[in-house]
């Protein structure tokens, strides 16, 4: 886009000076788009394409944990392998998904939070960099498949340290029945944790439900040891199952929910009917809190989908989320979405604005957050939907084996 705006192309011009690649060569899928591999290796080789990747590279290999589904070589080389053949088209482990989802309980959550660790703390008597956590969304998928935005939550107070009102606040909503939770990657187990940790180191009696708020988070989270704990509903991870058993083209080298979106709505024939009706926020098919008959499945002039985090409005004007996006924070080696959420917020708590101004961020911070939760939940309505399908037809549901 910036090229088309009359600016050069940074990437273009080292690459063209350093290895003398023409234009037309950088167009081919480069090894810095493969997965989670150690690509600078082959810099030295004179080997800056995926194509000139071969098996003994990459892999692959089998899991040496035990759990089913694709180890990380062999994710890597169905992504050389899709590369190679200019395959376009997702690979599904069906069975091994199949499996794992039999042993969902409905009706199932999906969660996602917003959160941030500044070094200037917003309250009084924090650390820097600890964490806060100022929002979360909730989506429920019923068994009938019915989609509910069932809830949210979002810190309005200035100055108030949020974390215990926002555990209080998803306890509440994810109480009410024993169905299975979601989250994407590890971030809203890690906040819970941190929290867990910050409950610990309150005075007694300076927080009088401590205990309880305690019990809930290890009921829903895992710690590793010492002290560590799996409890008996922790969540799971859509993130975790993306790497183990899909995988689309368009998806390239990340497995951000970012990425994964749009490949899904291309992939899922049930996503585009389904959402290119004004269905989301009608109240039948699907409830919001942020969103009144939105149809999702949008395309430009040329046919192509747009992507839905593009169909939301900036969270600020002030915040320019190109760069943003740039700057994305990292959680456990995996890109983290939501800077601009996190700036946004630091505007709330930091910048004089009028209440009418701060109102308009909530408001865009509340949609921002709950498209996150109604992606997983798109996610996981496309598998569901490949998993009918292979039960139905009795064959490997893969696009191509």
């Amino acid at each position: 886009e910036k090229e088309n705006e009359g600016y050069q192309s940074g990437f273009k011009q080292c690459w063209n000076e350093a290895a003398g690649l023409s234009e037309e060569q950088l167009a081919q899928p480069m090894v810095m788009e493969l997965w989670s591999y150690p690509w600078a290796k082959h810099l030295g080789e004179k080997r800056y394409f995926i194509s000139q990747l071969t098996e003994s590279d990459v892999g692959p290999e089998p899991r040496e944990d035990g759990r089913p589904g694709w180890s990380p070589k062999e994710r890597r080389w169905i992504q050389v392998q899709k590369t190679q053949r200019n395959d376009p088209s997702a690979k599904v482990d069906i069975k091994n998904l199949s499996m794992e989802m039999s042993e969902w309980t409905y009706p199932l959550h999906f969660i996602d939070f917003e959160t941030s660790g500044v070094a200037i703390p917003f309250n009084e008597g924090r650390r820097p960099y600890e964490q806060v956590a100022f929002q979360f969304s909730h989506h429920v998928v019923h068994e009938d498949g019915t989609v509910e935005h069932a809830g949210e939550w979002i810190n309005r107070e200035r100055g108030a340290f949020p974390n215990y009102e926002f555990v209080r606040q998803l306890r509440d909503q994810l109480s009410k029945d024993e169905g299975t939770i979601f989250r994407y990657s590890s971030h809203e187990n890690t906040i819970l944790c941190a929290i867990h940790q910050q409950l610990k180191e309150e005075d007694e009696g300076a927080v009088s439900d401590r205990d309880e708020l305690c019990t809930f988070i290890q009921r829903i989270t895992t710690k590793k040891q010492p002290e560590g704990w799996v409890g008996e509903r922790t969540m799971v991870d859509l993130w975790d199952l993306v790497k183990r058993y899909y995988y689309h083209p368009l998806m390239k080298g990340s497995n951000s929910i970012k990425q994964v979106l749009p490949a899904v709505l291309a992939d899922s024939q049930f996503l585009q009917q389904k959402y290119s009706l004004p269905v989301y926020g009608n109240g039948h098919d699907a409830t919001s809190l942020n969103f009144e008959n939105h149809t999702w499945i949008q395309r430009d002039e040329h046919g192509n989908l747009i992507d839905p985090y593009n169909q939301l409005e900036p969270v600020h004007s002030r915040i320019d989320y190109e760069q943003v996006d740039q700057a994305d924070y990292l959680v456990d080696g995996e890109l983290a979405d939501g800077g601009a959420a996190m700036m946004a917020y630091a505007m709330t708590q930091f910048t004089e604005m009028t209440s009418d101004e701060a109102e308009r961020v909530y408001a865009a911070l509340l949609r921002y957050c709950e498209l996150d939760t109604l992606a997983m939940v798109m996610i996981f309505e496309a598998w569901r939907e490949m998993v009918k399908a292979h039960h139905v037809s009795g064959n490997q549901v893969s696009k191509e084996g």
